[in-house]
């Protein structure tokens, strides 16, 4: 085994203009943020993004103009509303949409990870999604007669996820409450990196390899789906990570609002993104360790 750690510029450097990327996470939770706002200062253009349902992660890609399609069943700001530079950017022919239902989403992950040219499914019969997406083909099974659809399969470039922790080879450990409790997060993501052979993870903490060989039932995401191993302190804010912090739900409607104009948002962007050299700067600059530490919720996970 080699080690894989690397800076989050380096790790950012690995994706190029034009990639697609299935991201982790779920509306406002565990997204690898400091991942996304990396790429926004690495200038990567041209982004298609797949996943189980996309926040802030999408909405800040598309007012930073890194975004070229989103394949997922939703872009949502959750308790917030609509994701404001999202929908901007949609209605102006900036950014392509491809609608798939959570079920079909996760249909076209499984054929990616089975080398499958198309899955069938009946997820999405009776909806008007084969009229706006072209690479959906209906057919009838050729034993039963029976209408499906054939999905295209999910190939992603490069997996993107933040985690719990991860040791330096990038064996992905998921501990036991975000396996029972918050399931789906971990076998939603465990599937996207089957569908990939590039997986970039940050991380909360690089923990010693025996750690790994411990707890061998939470490395969900062997070393081998990976590339780059980053430890990244608070990488998902200002989403939360369950067990670990909240929301910061305070950055949150500060960003909605700033986001209704697209002046207000280049202002937003230019303060947290372009004006910080790195994430450290950007955790101090949006209250420091004394700040955050107040996201952190009761009860967090030990492995």
């Amino acid at each position: 085994m080699r080690e894989k750690v690397m800076s989050l510029s380096e790790a950012a450097k690995l994706i190029r203009s034009g990639s697609t990327l299935a991201v982790g996470g779920f509306a406002l939770s565990m997204h690898p943020m400091g991942l996304i706002h990396q790429l926004i200062r690495e200038n990567v253009k041209d982004l298609t993004i797949m996943g189980f349902s996309q926040g802030i992660d999408a909405d800040i890609l598309a007012g930073a103009g890194c975004l070229k399609r989103v394949e997922s069943p939703s872009v949502t700001f959750e308790m917030f509303g609509l994701a404001p530079n999202f929908r901007r950017a949609v209605e102006q022919g900036q950014v392509e949409v491809r609608d798939y239902s959570e079920t079909a989403i996760m249909a076209r992950f499984y054929a990616g990870s089975m080398g499958l040219t198309f899955i069938p499914s009946s997820a999405m019969l009776g909806s008007d999604a084969a009229k706006y997406i072209p690479e959906i083909k209906e057919f009838n099974c050729p034993l039963t007669g029976r209408k499906y659809q054939a999905l295209p399969p999910a190939t992603p470039d490069f997996t993107i996820i933040h985690a719990h922790a991860a040791d330096a080879y990038g064996n992905v450990l998921f501990p036991p409450k975000t396996q029972s409790t918050y399931s789906f997060f971990s076998f939603h993501e465990q599937l996207f990196a089957w569908a990939t052979k590039n997986v970039i993870v940050t991380t909360e903490k690089i923990v010693d390899h025996e750690d790994v060989l411990a707890n061998s039932w939470a490395n969900l995401i062997p070393a081998f789906r990976t590339v780059a191993v980053v430890e990244l302190p608070f990488g998902a804010h200002p989403c939360s990570w369950p067990h670990l912090y909240d929301h910061d739900l305070e950055y949150l409607q500060s960003y909605v609002e700033a986001s209704r104009t697209p002046e207000g948002f280049q202002k937003h962007l230019d303060k947290y993104v372009y004006g910080v050299k790195d994430h450290e700067e950007y955790l101090n600059l949006v209250g420091g360790i004394g700040r955050l530490m107040k996201l952190r919720t009761s009860g967090g996970i030990a492995l």
